[in-house]
């Protein structure tokens, strides 16, 4: 039994898992024998978030999945039957994940201090990109490291919890380095340049002394474009976007959607589809 990581679609191909967490490739989604959770991909929005899945202590096959972030572990880990038991920590997290991290302060205080002490924690590993991998890569010590470490934060260890409390006091640091990429906005969208700086939660304009509904990131470093929609979709589909702009393979969901990984492009063509994002992206606003 073991979990694999694929960062693109094309290696999945000749794969028959177990099980699928979050293996989703745009509207691909790689099915397993026995369980399939997704929820991203527009035929599963119905589906909850992988981390709310019950505990499967007798599931055995192997597991794929498409990248690692908080849901997939949760998910994971519940295949295992080794997800650590807290349901306001899993809600909390499946709601960040479809609503984005700028809502952790809609959250309770605690739940808040447990997802900043995982957000530190994850922040401190090193690992590739998943669409940097050359191949399938064998991930299952790393999840169940995360495991441990959900564990740990959800049992109280006061390291972790300070280490988030931490974390969470440099959110302002951060937010202002994020400000440091802006190229420009509107009353309806916020355009970002960043290398491998996540700035598609940074929904609050100083500047226009409001939240702006939209957010079009192009990182240099990840070599990708990345929509968003501070409503999480409710008005605009993101995936419906980025599939209008890239196709099939275009990844995400109603709340932030992309360009298919490993998009490769010149300089120059990639100002261009991010120019066409961004066009794209305010036409919905009349």
């Amino acid at each position: 039994m073991k979990i694999q990581i694929a960062g693109s679609y094309e290696l999945t191909a000749d794969l028959t898992p177990g099980a699928t967490v979050e293996a989703e490739y745009g509207e691909n989604v790689i099915e397993g024998e026995c369980f399939t959770l997704a929820h991203h991909a527009r035929h599963y929005r119905h589906n909850p978030a992988p981390c709310l899945f019950e505990n499967q202590p007798s599931f055995d096959g192997d597991i794929l999945i498409s990248h690692i972030d908080l849901d997939t572990v949760g998910g994971c880990l519940a295949l295992y039957g080794r997800k650590p038991e807290d349901d306001a920590f899993w809600r909390g997290a499946a709601f960040i994940d479809t609503r984005g991290p700028h809502r952790i302060i809609d959250l309770p205080k605690k739940v808040q201090e447990m997802l900043y002490a995982y957000k530190a924690y994850d922040n401190a590993q090193k690992r590739e990109k998943p669409e940097g991998l050359k191949g399938l890569v064998d991930v299952t010590d790393t999840i169940l490291q995360h495991g441990e470490a959900v564990r740990k934060i959800i049992s109280g260890d006061p390291g972790m919890i300070d280490a988030g409390k931490a974390w969470a006091r440099e959110a302002e640091a951060r937010a202002e380095r994020v400000e440091s990429f802006l190229v420009m906005e509107n009353d309806y969208l916020r355009a970002f340049k960043t290398g491998n700086v996540f700035c598609n939660a940074a929904y609050y304009s100083p500047k226009l002394k409001k939240y702006i509904p939209a957010i079009v990131t192009w990182s240099r470093e990840w070599s990708n474009i990345l929509i968003s929609f501070e409503d999480g979709g409710e008005k605009n589909d993101a995936s419906v976007v980025a599939a209008k702009l890239w196709g099939s393979l275009a990844g995400g969901h109603a709340g932030i959607a992309g360009s298919p990984r490993g998009l490769k492009l010149p300089e120059e063509l990639m100002q261009r589809e991010f120019d066409r994002a961004i066009e794209e992206v305010l036409s919905l606003f009349g």
